[in-house]
């Protein structure tokens, strides 16, 4: 569950294209993500882009009224929330109400047997050569993540400018 004491909003973007023929309406909508935050980085490595108050959320509901740095200020890790482990039942759409966001301890470890044992030994790795393989993911990663987060940044911009 996701906990905050106050208004929170997420920064998105939409637009609506008039399809050719029929003149039907195409909505889309991105959500904008930033780097995680430390109380969260255990999770993730992205999270949205959390609007903390009532007047950060009319900033980016009117931003065609602002600069862009203004805009691109809201866009950054937020601590305003935290996390904890919920029932299961909160994964059913027929599930609603306030017992979804009670905290649910961690199951308790039952003792592992003999054959679990056996059954669950994994090769060793030699752990150079795994942090080596993580290290140029997590590398590819940032510049994918750089790459989109720019051209986002591109985009607003200009949406900003032709406004």
């Amino acid at each position: 569950a996701v906990v905050s004491t106050q208004s929170t909003g997420i920064a998105g973007l939409y637009d609506v294209c008039r399809l050719e023929g029929d003149g039907s309406a195409l909505y889309s909508v991105s959500l904008i993500t930033t780097s995680a935050s430390p109380s969260i980085s255990w999770l993730h490595h992205r999270m949205p882009a959390l609007l903390e108050s009532e007047e950060e959320i009319r900033e980016w509901l009117h931003g065609g009224q602002l600069q862009s740095q203004s805009l691109l200020s809201l866009l950054h890790p937020r601590t305003c929330i935290s996390l904890y482990p919920v029932r299961k039942t909160v994964n059913s759409v027929h599930t609603n109400g306030p017992d979804c966001l009670t905290r649910q301890d961690p199951p308790k470890k039952r003792k592992s047997l003999t054959m679990d044992k056996f059954f669950a030994k994994k090769p060793k790795i030699d752990s150079n050569e795994e942090e080596s393989k993580a290290d140029s993911k997590v590398e590819k990663q940032d510049k994918e993540e750089n790459s989109i987060r720019e051209s986002k940044e591109d985009f607003v911009k200009e949406e900003i400018k032709s406004q």
